[in-house]
């Protein structure tokens, strides 16, 4: 199965403090995603630690989730334009 982006997905790096880019090897390693450092998921003791892999999308925000925006679930999913591989 290809992934295929969604073209409203926000990659910029150094845009979003605290987090990093992150690929989904070896399994799918052309599907990008952020992972947000404990600044964004520590809660504190006892409490429930927030999403750490995340995509964030220039329409609705944050998305909760690393496949969503690459499989068309997310209803405004538009398909990004084939990349050229080097």
């Amino acid at each position: 199965m290809t992934m295929k982006p969604c073209l409203h997905l926000d990659y910029t790096a150094g845009k979003f403090t605290g987090c990093t880019i992150q690929t989904a090897t070896p399994w799918y390693p052309n599907v990008r995603y952020w992972l947000r450092g404990p600044e964004w998921t520590d809660n504190g003791p006892g409490e429930r630690a927030n999403p750490a892999k995340v995509q964030f999308c220039a329409k609705r925000g944050r998305i909760n989730g690393v496949f969503d925006c690459y499989n068309g679930e997310m209803g405004c999913y538009e398909p990004a334009a084939e990349q050229e591989t080097p």
